[in-house]
């Protein structure tokens, strides 16, 4: 009976932490003289909260963030997503054109097949890991 308390009291906490859904995850392989990648996928927010994606960090990158492609005066822009927040039942894409994970500095060669990992960080505290397939 002592473990089962025990058990309970230690998997209680992980039940408020967020956690979203991922598909459809990949990273667009490019020759390695490019020091960025683009990284795509479907978010979806099951949870009856929103949930704030903070920060993101990967050994697999010097740095990690979200960007939104955009038109202004006639040129594409890429700016930076300093947080995003998925209400509660939605799903996000991340898609070519609109937002997207720019990857920056590899730091090793990709290659079609290989996976890399992201952390994801929420403004909870709490953390997923997000892997990414990379595709030609």
């Amino acid at each position: 009976m002592q473990r089962f308390f025990l058990l309970l009291v230690l998997l209680l906490p992980a039940t408020g932490f967020a956690q979203l859904e991922f598909s459809d995850a990949w990273i667009k392989n490019l020759p390695a003289a490019v020091p960025v990648r683009a990284g795509y996928l479907t978010i979806h927010n099951p949870r009856s909260r929103a949930v704030s994606i903070v920060a993101l960090h990967s050994e697999a990158f010097a740095s990690v963030e979200i960007h939104q492609t955009r038109m202004q005066d006639g040129m594409m822009r890429m700016d930076p997503v300093p947080n995003m927040t998925i209400a509660p039942g939605a799903t996000v894409h991340l898609a070519p054109g609109g937002l997207h994970l720019m990857l920056m500095q590899p730091a090793q060669p990709t290659r079609p097949g290989e996976v890399r990992r992201i952390t994801i960080e929420f403004d909870d505290g709490s953390m997923q890991t997000l892997e990414l397939t990379v595709r030609k």
